[in-house]
């Protein structure tokens, strides 16, 4: 399971997926949280994938190794995107408002695609 945040304080919707709950946390500022699921195909899908929702189930979605799968296997192409353990490393890793980003810390497995 992870913590879906859409982001949409900053123009375009960004698909954040949290392995923690980001409500949890002091700095969070308050938007819709939803459970959704997240699976990872039966071959390992390293570095850069796609995520697809499927379009018959809004709460499920998968990981693909291109924006091409995605489409071949009949879902809906998610971008842009975010996937992390925290919300703080959403915060320090994808800054849709600008500025210099931080000193990257202990999450440095998150995946962020623009």
């Amino acid at each position: 399971m992870f913590f879906l945040v859409i982001d949409s304080r900053f123009g375009t919707p960004i698909h954040v997926f949290l392995e923690l709950d980001p409500r949890l946390e002091d700095d969070y500022p308050g938007q819709t949280v939803r459970e959704v699921t997240l699976e990872s195909p039966a071959s390992r899908v390293d570095g850069g994938f796609a995520i697809g929702r499927d379009p018959a189930r809004p709460d499920r979605f998968r990981k693909f190794r291109s924006d091409g799968a995605v489409a071949g296997a009949g879902f809906v192409l998610i971008e842009p995107r975010f996937v992390g353990a925290t919300w703080q490393a959403y915060a320090r890793e994808f800054r849709p408002q600008g500025g210099k980003a931080g000193h990257r810390g202990a999450d440095t497995g998150a995946q962020a695609k623009r």
